[in-house]
């Protein structure tokens, strides 16, 4: 379905361009996107709107650590592994202690309780407990093994997809980004804007780490906590989204969508048009439930003169056109590829909306 798709696609193009010379005139006198173009200089251009996740506010402290003059320091727990080190003499004590259910250590003469303080808290309390039997200790502590926090990282991990969970130790202050890592990473379909948290108590939230790698969003960092599950979706076969590619260009066709990605950076990465193209009149072509927008761009501007403010951030399906000649009739153009397109689940209107974005100052 695909491959008749593609050569359907090709045939149509072909058919619509040799039909529709010379008769096209600028559209200079359609309506003009005026509350975006022309953007001041500087300024960021817009983007698809995309539904506002629910997240938690950023925390400074959990049940896995505190902030200690502003490090993160990790809470002690039962399970974990101490070693301490007790100067009561001469020579060291060299002590290995596990952390009792009741929440407690034995260490030489006496029990401390050690459950939720930070290694140096924990070092601090022995160290009081210790002076009743010994004169001015001094006491060390490190935590050596970590088994009181763990969370639950599974799906679209590592190299292969994973069915199975794989438990890891929590160590410190730990974020999403990094637990994936220490899973093997994101495998090549993982659905990166759709991460999936389940907290203990069953809250769940849906974090964006696409968006955070991208733009760095300090709101996206999201912090994990002792019981948390992750889970990395997988993409869906065929439900992959995409934007299209047509016309002369020197590499058409079907193009992975990628959030923020515009309409430079698309022509750009596939290297550029052919030397037959009217770049001038490229456009991006937009189905909407009851409308398809055209929006006509000038390459010329965009691309050779680097101005930026007439460039278009892309959405799903969108299709991406740069012609050979002029477009006489764009809804002739529309009706003739219509077929293909609906064939690739992306429906085409007749009924047309053509906006001519340019530089008002031009």
């Amino acid at each position: 379905m695909k491959r008749f798709g593609l050569r359907a696609l090709s045939l149509l193009i072909v058919l619509a361009l040799a039909g529709c010379g010379g008769l096209w005139k600028p559209s200079r006198s359609t309506t003009v996107n005026a509350p975006t173009f022309p953007q001041p200089e500087g300024a960021v251009l817009p983007q698809p709107k995309e539904p506002p996740t629910p997240l938690p506010p950023p925390v400074s402290e959990n049940a896995t650590f505190r902030l200690v003059g502003g490090a993160a320091q990790y809470r002690i727990g039962v399970g974990d592994v101490l070693d301490l080190t007790v100067m009561r003499g001469a020579a060291p004590d060299k002590i290995q202690a596990t952390v009792r259910p009741d929440g407690k250590i034995f260490v030489l003469l006496t029990e401390i309780a050690v459950d939720g303080l930070t290694a140096n808290e924990a070092a601090s309390a022995v160290k009081r407990e210790l002076a009743t039997f010994f004169r001015n200790p001094q006491v060390e502590v490190q935590v050596k093994e970590f088994h009181s926090k763990k969370i639950r990282v599974f799906g679209a991990v590592g190299v292969a997809t994973r069915a199975s969970s794989s438990l890891l130790p929590l160590t410190g202050r730990t974020s999403l980004l990094e637990a994936i890592g220490k899973a093997g990473g994101f495998h090549a379909n993982a659905e990166m804007e759709k991460v999936r948290v389940t907290r203990a108590d069953g809250k769940a939230y849906t974090v964006n780490m696409y968006r955070f790698m991208q733009e760095g969003d300090a709101g996206l960092d999201f912090i994990l906590d002792a019981g948390d599950t992750v889970f990395v979706p997988e993409l869906v076969k065929g439900a992959e989204q995409r934007v299209y590619l047509i016309g002369e260009v020197k590499a058409p066709g079907p193009v992975p969508y990628i959030p923020r990605l515009t309409m430079g950076q698309l022509i750009a990465q596939v290297g550029g048009w052919t030397d037959g193209a009217l770049y001038e009149e490229a456009a991006v072509i937009r189905a909407r439930p009851d409308v398809t927008e055209i929006l006509t761009v000038d390459l010329r501007q965009l691309l050779l003169e680097g101005n930026k403010r007439i460039d278009q951030y892309l959405l799903p399906n969108d299709i991406v056109f740069v012609p050979r000649t002029k477009i006489a009739s764009w809804n002739a153009f529309i009706s003739q590829i219509l077929p293909t397109f609906n064939l690739a689940n992306q429906p085409l209107s007749t009924v047309l909306q053509i906006k001519a974005i340019q530089d008002l100052n031009d």
